[in-house]
């Protein structure tokens, strides 16, 4: 009878390093899996971040091809083209300065890591100065 509760309690002890073992297995499973999906969506995060600020950056170089072709009006009233002029250290271009209905249209481009973006200016003429009406 004696040798019976030995075997049993020989038994359990061998069954207690299995589920501990079983248990570490699926607790480290579960830990990794979760640091892959947050490292997973850190890189996503850093991506967006990175966009983001392609975005701006080429938002504000398309601001400084315009402010060139306004300060290329102050020089010369009658300036226009039709074909596009690049800056390639602003990764942008003049794409038009034409005239309508009184104002000059200025179109600009620009490309930065693909990602594509266009604004346009309205300047006003006068005599002596010109105004800025909208940059869209």
């Amino acid at each position: 009878m004696n040798k019976k509760i030995l075997n049993k309690n020989n038994r359990n002890n061998r069954n207690s390093g299995f589920i501990a073992l079983t248990t570490v297995l699926i607790v480290s499973s579960l830990i990794l899996a979760f640091l892959y999906l947050k490292s997973t969506e850190i890189s996503y995060f850093f991506e967006q971040v990175q966009l983001k600020k392609a975005r701006i950056i080429i938002y504000y170089n398309i601001g400084n091809c315009i402010d060139q072709a306004i300060l290329n009006l102050t020089k010369d009233y009658f300036y226009e083209i039709s074909t596009t002029t690049e800056y390639f250290n602003l990764h942008c271009s003049i794409d038009m300065v034409k005239e309508e209905n009184g104002f000059k249209i200025i179109k600009a481009s620009g490309n930065l890591k693909n990602i594509i973006l266009k604004r346009q200016a309205s300047v006003r003429l006068y005599d002596n100065r010109l105004e800025v009406i909208s940059i869209e």
